[in-house]
């Protein structure tokens, strides 16, 4: 049974994903209800996670995986030390894909990524036409540990 990876932040660019994966597909870009975007540890080296909001909405990429990688993209997103898995489902156009994202663990505190990971953050944004705005806003509204 081949299993949906929901992607986001630097994951969403699709060029970074493929040169690890070259058997994944993309399948479509769309979005999430109810979580929101944020940026968690340390200033200049935070990464992005994701957090339950209500009426929040972050952008996704919805990949397809072949059975036998399943157990390497949870290496390569280093499950389960600092991610665990949850079932979301995402909404590409007006179909609904049930997945599995990769969230961390901890409660961690906020933080400011560094210039270089922004870049491949609005990089992945531009490549699926998704508002780089987005990332501000995400950086404004978090909350401040």
């Amino acid at each position: 049974m081949t299993k949906y990876f929901i992607a986001y932040g630097t994951n969403i660019r699709t060029s970074e994903l493929t040169k690890s994966f070259p058997d994944a597909k993309i399948l479509g870009y769309g979005y999430i209800h109810n979580y929101a975007l944020e940026f968690v540890g340390y200033d200049g080296h935070a990464i992005a996670t994701l957090t339950k909001k209500h009426g929040a909405k972050t952008p996704v990429a919805v990949w397809e995986f072949p059975p036998e990688l399943r157990f390497t993209i949870a290496n390569y997103e280093p499950f389960p030390y600092l991610y665990k898995r949850i079932p979301v489902t995402a909404l590409v156009g007006k179909t609904k894909m049930r997945g599995e994202v990769y969230i961390t663990k901890q409660k961690l505190r906020h933080g400011i990524p560094s210039n270089e990971y922004l870049e491949v953050l609005r990089q992945g944004y531009r490549e699926a036409g998704f508002d780089e705005n987005l990332i501000d806003q995400a950086l404004r509204e978090q909350p401040k540990d």
